[in-house]
């Protein structure tokens, strides 16, 4: 099938946000308690890829996350399991490739239409909305989608695990470059003036083509207009004014402390104090614990400028936590993951540090908790805090 791409103004469908929406510039990030929040950036990432979840559960994270002053939604559109977002020219990537989830479970995508709502009910909460499509590696949906995208030309199965690392694009594919032009192209007009464009755990591809891929990724968006944010192991491949998102202490952090430098912006989500989807403690349910444990209190208690030794804490744009979905499969399990985490998170992004203010926390949150009861909402009661009953 022919690929042509959708003209910006069909894809540019409702993701350009108010004045006071998002991040803005994140270099005017020089903010104190009373002049307004610590960070320009305070984010929140939701894998829709593992697990799909439609409007009215993406709604409700809005309105978590305007309750709690965070304004970036993250949102991860594709990876090995399955593709989320309509793009006009590539039908493929939805007919093929948006039906499957972990374990075999239903599937599903948003279109223009569902992806403009979402846009529009995020702008009237002053949040602006980044999409993610993650290369060269977690991509076994598009290269199921597209057999063009393989050098052998051979179709992989969509992959319903939780395994990572073992899928890439190709250089030597034939339909490649023009892949990673036109489809971050069109998601650069879904956006608001960044696209995030992974770069994480790329274990199978070869050096010379991560990096050359990852280039041509960050030239794509450049050109179309918008900034590039991507995962730690990107950082040097990115230009300044862009954004490298931090997540595992194990790569090390040479690589961001040489991209703050040069005028990249740090965004903080260590995958043990904001990836809320580890396990409040070995006992829960729901969740992973490969980066350990995350309680109330743990959530709480860091400073992101103290994080990483030795970076100038002014390279610092923000904080962003992150939801991965490979056990979530319903509303409930969305926000007994979230709360009361987020709202500690939002502590942080807000003030610049939660240390030292557990005490005043406590009580805050038990109070908040009373307004996620009167809507029905599931909570984790995390010991330490008087929970309405």
């Amino acid at each position: 099938m022919e690929h042509r791409p959708g003209r910006r103004d069909e894809v540019r469908t409702g993701c350009a946000t108010g004045d006071n929406a998002g991040p803005g510039s994140w270099e005017n990030n020089e903010m104190s308690e009373t002049s307004g929040p610590a960070f320009g950036w305070r984010g929140l990432g939701l894998d829709v890829s593992r697990h799909f979840f439609g409007v009215d559960d993406v709604e409700l994270v809005i309105d978590l996350m305007a309750e709690m002053d965070l304004n970036v939604l993250h949102l991860h559109l594709s990876d090995d399991q399955g593709w989320r977002i309509e793009i006009p020219g590539w039908p493929e990537l939805t007919e093929r490739s948006s039906g499957s989830a972990v374990g075999g479970d239903p599937g599903g995508y948003y279109t223009l239409a569902d992806w403009s709502r979402i846009c529009e009910y995020a702008g009237r909460h002053g949040i602006t909305v980044v999409p993610e499509s993650d290369l060269p590696g977690h991509t076994t949906a598009a290269l199921h989608a597209l057999p063009g995208l393989n050098p052998d030309g051979r179709t992989p199965d969509l992959h319903t695990g939780i395994e990572v690392g073992f899928s890439t694009l190709s250089t030597d594919a034939p339909l490649t470059d023009r892949y990673i032009d036109e489809v971050l192209t069109q998601l650069a007009g879904l956006g608001s003036g960044w696209v995030h464009i992974g770069g994480d755990e790329s274990k199978v591809t070869p050096h010379d083509q991560y990096r050359a891929l990852v280039r041509r990724a960050v030239d794509a968006v450049h050109r179309a207009g918008s900034r590039v944010v991507a995962w730690q192991e990107a950082a040097d491949l990115l230009d300044p004014g862009d954004v490298i998102q931090v997540w595992d202490r194990g790569i090390g952090w040479q690589g961001v402390l040489d991209a703050a430098s040069r005028g990249v912006g740090v965004l903080l989500s260590p995958g043990d104090r904001a990836y809320l989807d580890m396990k409040y403690d070995p006992d829960t349910a729901l969740g992973l614990t490969w980066a350990g444990t995350i309680e109330l209190r743990d959530a709480l208690e860091w400073d992101p400028r103290q994080y990483i030794p030795g970076l100038d804490p002014a390279a610092v744009v923000g904080v962003e936590a992150f939801l991965w979905s490979e056990t979530l499969r319903t509303r409930d399990d969305l926000s007994y993951m979230l709360l009361p985490r987020l709202a500690a998170f939002s502590q942080v992004a807000t003030r610049g540090s939660g240390i030292g203010q557990w005490q005043e926390f406590r009580s805050a949150v038990g109070r908040q908790a009373q307004g996620w009861a009167e809507r029905g909402l599931r909570w984790h009661r995390s010991a330490g805090v008087d929970w309405p009953d």
